[in-house]
Order: structure tokens, then sequence, then C-alpha cells
């Protein structure tokens, strides 16, 4: 039986399927914050600008590097067909990508604006739009426009696995929300390991420090509970499928892969972080005081855990939707 598996999307696959959903959840978080408090949320707003464009390059590289004909990639490009899952997504790719990069550029800080390197450019009626009062104008309109770009591209991962009605563990209704839920998470993870832990609020003021302590922490738990949830529908939706769907979920209840699922998945990337948050925001909620002091400790601990779980998700996913269809036949 062993023998007859074949594996041909392995982990450079779940590399990019990370890289994608980290990028759009980063990005779905910054624009959310800029428009919730433009002031307020500007620290998580940046660090989410200057995160979200990178790791969707470095996941697009590996899709590339493990194409038969690498060299060729640029041919999905002469045409769009909208019925073809792979030309759809690979067009919203290429949009978001041009849309992080814009989000990244508007919140350079001023000693980086290029655009003042030549005199000519500086006096341009166009380039002149990105001073003064229009910047805000500007960064509004990519925010909005990217935040439904980078959703889609948060649910097109599960959907373009899910496209694939003879692999019975990917053919689930819910796999695209749980990934695009699972992207939001690792997004939110990755700004909060940058501004809790690496970088410390360095240079802010308490009250600043906890207003944007106090929204991080509550939409990573918000995340996590949801993910619960979807991970719940997830499993419920194999279970009351056909019967190739029922002998597909085996692989994680009870199968190979149930350890790797439960401990990593389940364990560090939700019930882990969960109850380290539930831990950072009882003080507020319960007895209605402020947060606690900050820990960066906690946050890396948090932030790590939810970036493993979700690597996880899409390394066993991936892995396991090649193997349902022979432990079925």
């Amino acid at each position: 039986m062993e023998g007859q598996i074949q594996v041909i999307w392995g982990w450079i696959v779940a590399v990019d399927l990370f890289a994608a959903g980290l990028s759009a959840g980063a990005f779905i978080i910054s624009a959310t914050a800029y428009f919730l408090g433009k002031d307020r949320y500007e620290p998580m707003t940046r660090i989410g600008a200057y995160i979200a464009p990178f790791p969707v390059i470095v996941g697009i590289l590996c899709l590339i590097f493990d194409l038969e004909r690498p060299h060729l990639f640029w041919r999905l490009f002469l045409t769009f067909q909208p019925n073809s899952v792979m030309s759809f997504g690979s067009w919203l790719l290429l949009f978001f990508s041009i849309f992080s990069l814009a989000h990244f550029y508007l919140w350079l800080p001023e000693r980086f604006d290029y655009l003042r390197i030549v005199s000519a450019i500086r006096s341009n009626r166009f380039l002149s739009r990105f001073k003064g009062d229009n910047l805000a104008n500007i960064r509004g309109l990519v925010a909005g426009f990217g935040i439904p770009i980078s959703i889609g591209v948060g649910i097109y991962t599960g959907v373009l696995l899910g496209a694939l009605t003879a692999r019975p563990f990917w053919n689930n209704p819910m796999l695209p929300m749980l990934f695009l839920i699972s992207a939001m998470m690792t997004g939110s993870a990755a700004i909060c390991f940058v501004g809790c832990f690496v970088k410390g609020f360095r240079g802010m003021s308490r009250e600043n420090v906890n207003t944007n302590k106090f929204m991080i922490h509550s939409i990573d738990f918000t995340l996590m509970v949801f993910s619960i949830i979807a991970v719940f529908l997830f499993i419920l939706g194999l279970y009351v499928s056909p019967r190739s769907s029922v002998a597909a979920v085996h692989l994680i209840m009870g199968g190979e892969f149930t350890f790797l699922f439960w401990f990593f998945v389940v364990g560090i990337g939700i019930l882990v972080p969960l109850s380290l948050e539930i831990y950072e925001l009882i003080p507020h909620y319960i007895q209605q005081v402020e947060l606690r002091e900050h820990n960066p400790w906690i946050s890396g601990l948090i932030t790590t855990s939810v970036l493993v779980g979700g690597f996880a998700m899409r390394y066993i996913v991936i892995y396991a939707g090649q193997m349902a269809r022979i432990i079925t036949s």
C-alpha cells in the first residue's frame, strides 16, 4: 500500500500556501487597523504593511521553483481563464503583490521617500499627490481595494485544493474558510511578533501600548475561537460526506496524521496561544482593569505557536489530501 502512494506536491507547496496566507492576513489586519483608527493603531498598520509583501514573494518563488518547467511560468499571464482556479489564482497573487508593495511604500518613513530624489519627479503634478493630506486618501484607497484582494488570496489556497474533487480530504466546503482564518491568525501573529516581541513598543506611551496590545490580543483571541469552530466543521463535513470522505478523515482521526494534527495544529497552534490570550485579557474583561504589564516572552510564545500551527496545518492538509484517494480506494 505504501509503495502506491505518490506525493506530487511536497513541502514546497506547503511553504507557498503558508507564505501567501501570512501575507494576506498581515494585509487584512493592517488595513483594518488603519480604518478602525488611523492614529490609534498606526503601529499595527505600519508593521503589517512592512510584513505583507515579502512572504508572498518568497511563496511565489517557491511555487515557480516547484514547476516542471519554471522558466515558462510567465505564460500564465498571457491569458485569463475565469473557469480555471489556477489562472484566477495567478492573477490574484499578481494583483495582491502590487497592492501589498504599494501599501508597504506608502507607510515608509519620510526619510525613505524616494519621490524626493529627483527634483523633476518632486514637481510632477501626479506624484505630488503623495504629499500632505492626499497621502491619507491614497493610503485609504490602497487599503480599501487591497482588503478584498487579500481575502481572495486567503480563500484561494483552500479553493484550489477543494476544486480537486478526486481528493476527498480536500473536497470540503469548510477548507477555504479554514485557510482564511488561519491566514488571518498567522498574519496577526507576525504583526504581534514584530510589534510585541522584537520591537517591544519602544518609543510608545503606556496608553498607546495598552491600546495596540489590547487590539491585537483581542483579534487573536477572536480568530482562535473561530478557528476551533472551523476545525470542528471541517471534520464534521468529512464525516457527513460520502464514504470516501469518511475514510479520508481517519487520516487525522486515528490514522498516521492524528498526532501531528492534534498536537501541532490544534494543541500548539490554537489551544496554547488561546490559553495565553485568555490569561492576558482576563484582567480587562473580568476585573475591569488595565492589561497586564507587557511580557515579550508571552507574546513571543503566542506568536511562535500560531505560526508553527499554521504551517503544520497546511503541511498536513497537503500530504493527507494526496494520500486520501489511495487509502479510500
